[in-house]
């Protein structure tokens, strides 16, 4: 039982690349070779908002069904700590080996950072990317997600790092997953 651990161990370090985020190829020299996810294989893992759930969970996981993609729904409203039931869904989701995590309205405080990051490390030591949705407060690591998702807003807008380029959400996530150059900001119409 102790070689199987340690060769699993082994095995999901080689997952995580140095330096940058699991799926985080912003350009060609930052990829990890390694054979792309068939598309009906993808699983995609949503944590809605924190608090009230916005608009933005509902549209999100149209989309994703639209696109045939399968998708799961960590709801956070309804819990006596909306915080850790999404920290969890995300450890969660990493030990089920998920395609790509999405969180929406993630909003990082000092109170906050550590669990987080603790959370989104085991995503990246599982080697699941992780991307933002319309953040609140992203953590300060980027190696901890492989890119924000902005939903429609204008690059001249609150965020100037948005790409000039609009993605569908499922090609996005599919850049994300198969760890093909994109930006670290991308714009989700």
């Amino acid at each position: 039982a102790a070689i199987c651990a340690m060769a699993m161990g082994v095995a999901l370090a080689g997952c995580t690349p140095k330096g940058v985020a699991v799926g985080a190829s912003h350009d060609e020299t930052q990829n990890v070779a390694h054979d792309s996810i068939d598309r009906q294989d993808v699983t995609v893992g949503v944590v809605g908002a924190l608090g009230n759930p916005p608009v933005s969970d509902a549209t999100v996981m149209s989309d994703l069904d639209e696109a045939g993609l399968h998708a799961f729904f960590a709801s956070t409203t309804d819990t006596a700590d909306a915080t850790q039931a999404a920290q969890q869904a995300v450890r969660d989701w990493a030990l089920q080996r998920v395609s790509v995590i999405v969180i929406n309205a993630l909003d990082v405080t000092d109170a906050t950072s550590q669990s987080w990051a603790d959370a989104l490390s085991s995503a990246r030591d599982a080697g699941v990317p992780v991307a933002l949705l319309d953040p609140e407060n992203p953590p300060q690591d980027t190696t901890l997600y492989a890119a924000v998702l902005r939903m429609g807003t204008d690059p001249a807008g609150s965020d100037r790092n948005v790409g000039s380029s609009t993605y569908k959400l499922d090609a996005a996530l599919s850049l994300i997953i198969n760890d093909k150059p994109h930006p670290a900001t991308m714009r989700i119409g």
